[in-house]
């Protein structure tokens, strides 16, 4: 009796273990997958990103060492996206406006007329060395030495004329079409970041207008894309009285602190060491906002065999770059996320301009069925 229950008991347990697992040799080969190339041209899908940045530069009489400040800090600002050949930028400057002084013909004792800019207006550029570029208002990447145009463009000298000065209302006379058609060249583009950065030692007095009434507009011109407006204010720190960071009146105790914080903007201290880095630092936030691109898997790739280049081919063809082909390395170049399977180029990334060519990723699609039985390597377990 005892040898037959061992006899079944032995039976039982090999019927067990061949219901478990197969054996190798006994499961279907792993499906095999050609690669797929999703084709995207810079052009139609991946436009070079578009930025109008502004400065309103104060150029009422006690500005003029700000604006030479500015214009000695202004290429940590500007370097960063001067060198990125993928930021389609337009940089423009406005003064501030005194809508009390406009088309005023009194004659003051002894600085004569007061002198005003038309609202919204751009000043002409000024180059490399120092003098007006006829009919050029703005910079772009054709520009010839955009960093010394930048920097003298800025110091747009001082005026006897803006007294209650207006900040926010040359921008909004920036964005208006008739304005921008017939005054500025076609500047402001409805499609691209606006970036906004103020020069000035006064708070704003545009009238019947409030700081975040100011700020809303400007999202609502982006269509409520709060993502699409950076603003930025250099200003002297109101709580330092020293005679080195001077004020006009109280100085900016108002409008400014309020519009800083509805937007999450950068505040640069005029009278600050560390004028500068403030600058660089929204530089850098600038072009991390505006160039970096992602793009939208159609597949699930295995990451093992993914690859970007900018090709004039169909596909990648070569490991290292070439004239006609640019190889992208990963995490340099790109990234690949997971969760929304895509992939998501650098802001810093700096493409060749190869005539012709197209953004080409490729890979083998991950097979889900595979994953069960572990034969292929999951995204994340690759090993980076």
């Amino acid at each position: 009796m005892m040898i037959k229950n061992l006899t079944l008991a032995l039976a039982t347990t090999v019927l067990l273990a061949a219901c478990g697992v197969k054996s190798p040799q006994r499961q279907a080969p792993p499906e095999k997958f050609s690669e797929v190339t999703a084709e995207v041209t810079q052009e139609a899908v991946l436009p070079d990103p578009k930025v109008n940045i502004i400065f309103v530069v104060d150029n009422s009489g006690s500005m003029k060492g700000y604006q030479a400040k500015m214009a000695a800090n202004i290429q940590l600002f500007a370097e960063t996206f001067f060198e990125n050949s993928r930021v389609d930028y337009r940089i423009g400057v406005v003064p501030v406006y005194d809508s009390k002084y406009l088309n005023d013909k009194t004659v003051y004792v002894p600085s004569g007329v007061r002198k005003m800019n038309a609202l919204g207006e751009l000043v002409t550029l000024k180059g490399a060395d120092g003098k007006n570029i006829p009919d050029q208002l703005f910079i772009t990447r054709d520009t010839p030495n955009p960093k010394e145009v930048l920097k003298n463009t800025v110091m747009i000298g001082t005026q006897w004329g803006p007294e209650a000065e207006e900040s926010f209302s040359p921008v909004l006379a920036v964005t208006d079409l008739k304005t921008n058609l017939e005054k500025n060249k076609g500047f402001y583009q409805t499609d691209a970041y606006l970036a906004v950065i103020f020069l000035t030692d006064a708070d704003d007095v545009t009238p019947g207008l409030s700081a975040e009434d100011f700020y809303q507009q400007l999202v609502d011109l982006k269509g409520g894309d709060r993502s699409k407006v950076l603003i930025a204010a250099a200003l002297p720190n109101r709580d330092n009285n020293s005679a080195s960071c001077a004020k006009d009146g109280r100085g900016p105790v108002q409008a400014f602190p309020s519009l800083l914080s509805v937007s999450g903007g950068i505040f640069a201290d005029l009278c600050s060491r560390d004028f500068g880095s403030h600058l660089a630092e929204f530089g850098h936030n600038l072009v991390q906002r505006v160039a970096a691109q992602k793009r939208q898997l159609d597949y699930t790739p295995d990451i093992t065999t993914l690859k970007v280049c900018f090709s004039k081919a169909k596909t990648c063809q070569s490991t290292v770059s070439t004239a006609d082909e640019q190889i992208l390395e990963r995490p340099r170049d790109y990234a690949f996320n997971p969760e929304t399977n895509e992939i998501v180029l650098s802001p810093y990334l700096k493409l060749q301009r190869i005539e012709g060519a197209s953004l080409r990723i490729s890979a083998k699609p991950v097979s889900l069925g595979n994953y069960k039985s572990d034969r292929v390597t999951p995204i994340n377990r690759v090993i980076r």
